[in-house]
């Protein structure tokens, strides 16, 4: 007589296990990623002993083909982050972004035990920076004002100008300042389109000279973001004569990945139902923390007043999207730099040329404009605003 065995599979037994297992994952990897977090800061502490340089900042970075350490990424590893940099429009892995910080995961581990191990260590490897003090355990960091304008570093009488080159592209500026603009006027001056990708960014309050780190940097208030800031240059353009269209899109919210592409829908809209469009303005504010855990204000004064410093930021086809015509934005956006330094030669940072595209291939007068930083207050923000808009109105009138 044969004998069977009988196999008695029990469901909930096996759904339990299975979720046993998922937590235990989970837990593994928010441990995993609060020591890269930790380590980060060890890393960025010993790179920069001996200099103040700037270890975030806020506009978002495709694949870098780098890791912490530096060394270059496996073949697959690095077109599989490619893959994934171009479905969300940014580099999740980029510790230097803004939008990591923003990311519920990271935000979470961040204010955890090892995030807090990373900062004591940094203090002590840079013992000139001072030990964690009490107020630092509580998440405050004091805001410096810093002057980042191209005068600074050329000199307010050289006449030239200053361009952060961070592609492996060249480029001759006297030789752009020389030539015409590629889009035509039609005898008036072009329309204006001002967008704002990241429409959440918003400011420091009033006065301010320090800022927690559990504070979140966005608002959802038009009265405290740079949409506030995109209605200050809109009023200026039209007071000069020329026609603006201000979409006021919360393309960052409420999910942050993809704000490219949502953005790139929106100008797309608008450039099919008003050919008139050549300009192309999307509003910014950056944001930079140093490796001491200080936030860096961006400002000047004119006239008297706290201004915040204007940045324009070109993109290429640097990181492999189609960009053919990214030197008619580097022309535009030269041209400008050398018409609003003229006037005021401490209000302008140097021009950023980047690999990232940042959907300038959709008009060649496409370019980023970075309104001071998260360190700055509104005021700042919109007094820099008005009087860099006030000179792209001239210039645009004289075209």
């Amino acid at each position: 007589m044969k004998h069977y065995r009988a196999v008695v599979i029990d469901a909930k037994k096996v759904v339990k296990r299975g979720l046993e297992i998922a937590i235990i994952a989970v837990i593994s990897c928010l441990a995993i990623i609060n020591l890269e977090i930790a380590d980060a800061g060890r890393l960025f502490a010993e790179k920069f002993l001996n200099n103040e340089k700037i270890v975030m900042e806020s506009l978002p970075a495709l694949w870098t083909g780098e890791e912490n350490g530096g060394e270059e990424a496996g073949f697959v590893e690095k077109w599989i982050g490619k893959g994934i940099s171009f479905t969300l429009g940014f580099d999740p892995k980029d510790s230097r972004t803004v939008i990591f910080g923003q990311m519920p995961l990271v935000r979470t581990v961040s204010s955890g035990y090892l995030a807090a191990q990373a900062n004591q260590l940094v203090g002590a490897i840079l013992p000139e920076k001072g030990k964690v003090n009490e107020e630092e355990q509580q998440n405050a960091y004091p805001i410096k004002a810093v002057d980042s304008s191209q005068s600074k570093t050329l000199g307010q009488k050289s006449g030239k100008i200053l361009v952060r080159n961070d592609t492996n592209f060249g480029v001759n500026i006297d030789e752009m300042l020389g030539s015409n603009l590629e889009f035509g006027t039609n005898g008036s001056p072009p329309e204006v389109l001002i967008v704002h990708t990241h429409a959440t960014e918003s400011y420091a309050e009033a006065g301010a000279t320090s800022y927690q780190t559990d504070k979140s940097d966005r608002s959802l208030d038009e009265t405290k973001n740079v949409i506030k800031v995109g209605e200050a240059v809109k009023r200026v353009l039209e007071k000069k004569g020329i026609k603006v269209i201000h979409d006021k899109t919360l393309h960052d919210h409420p999910n942050f990945n993809g704000s490219y592409e949502n953005s790139r829908k929106t100008v797309e809209k608008y450039l099919s139902k008003n050919p008139g469009i050549k300009i192309v303005l999307d509003i910014h504010r950056d944001a930079f923390v140093y490796d001491d855990g200080s936030k860096a204000k961006f400002v000047t004064k004119i006239d008297g007043k706290e201004t915040a410093q204007l940045m324009f930021v070109v993109g290429t086809s640097g990181g492999g999207l189609e960009h053919p015509d990214w030197r008619s934005n580097m022309k535009f956006a030269a041209k400008l730099q050398n018409h609003i330094s003229k006037k005021y030669p401490t209000l302008m940072r140097g021009i950023n040329l980047r690999n990232e595209r940042f959907n300038g291939h959709l008009t060649k007068g496409s370019l980023i404009l970075e309104v001071g930083s998260s360190g700055n207050t509104m005021e700042e923000a919109v007094r820099g605003a008005t009087l860099g808009a006030e000179e792209i109105a001239d210039f645009l009138n004289s075209l």
